[in-house]
């Protein structure tokens, strides 16, 4: 049976539909009621787990990093101090909520490229919390203390926002402290 070409082109468009629908239909199976695969919090990997899985992950990890200190060292002193200290908590509860929400709010255009993305490149999504920028500020102070005695002047500015990113890298390295010059 010999196909005419508007026939072939009618058939190759309705397979690449039923393709698409298809994968489709896969993803929203595969991820129901789960953190859709490729969403990791802060580097944890967490895709595939369902909800109190992920924040049971979650609030392990973030005790982790909630009680091991940040250590930024300059000309020989350092400041030591954890998350805790500036009023961090991993707020699983609602880390958890963000995960979930990857490929699922938005318009359909919009979770579905957030579902791409995940699939691909994976999407890391933000811990829920922030330090309180009045505990940060005694950190501070206390760490210009310390610079004071050593004689030089600490960059108030860029420390408070390295505190901000340190907070939440993991595993913890030393960070350095800004110095005005």
């Amino acid at each position: 049976m010999q196909l005419t070409p508007p026939v072939k082109t009618v058939l190759v468009l309705a397979l690449i539909v039923a393709a698409v629908a298809y994968l489709v239909l896969l993803d929203l199976a595969v991820n129901a009621g789960r953190v859709h695969r490729g969403v990791s919090v802060g580097g944890l990997d967490i895709g595939g787990l369902n909800r109190t899985e992920a924040e049971a992950a979650l609030a392990a990890r973030g005790e982790e990093m909630k009680e091991t200190p940040m250590i930024f060292t300059s000309e020989g002193f350092d400041c030591r101090f954890t998350p805790e200290h500036v009023g961090w908590g991993p707020q699983e509860f609602e880390t958890a909520d963000a995960a979930m929400a990857v490929g699922r709010e938005g318009s359909w255009l919009e979770a579905a490229g957030d579902r791409i993305e995940a699939w691909t490149d994976g999407i890391d999504v933000d811990w829920a919390d922030a330090p309180d920028p009045a505990k940060v500020g005694r950190e501070l102070n206390r760490c210009e203390d310390l610079a004071a005695a050593m004689g030089v002047t600490i960059d108030r500015a860029r420390l408070r926002y390295k505190i901000k990113r340190a907070v939440v890298t993991w595993p913890r390295r030393p960070f350095r402290i800004p110095l005005e010059s």
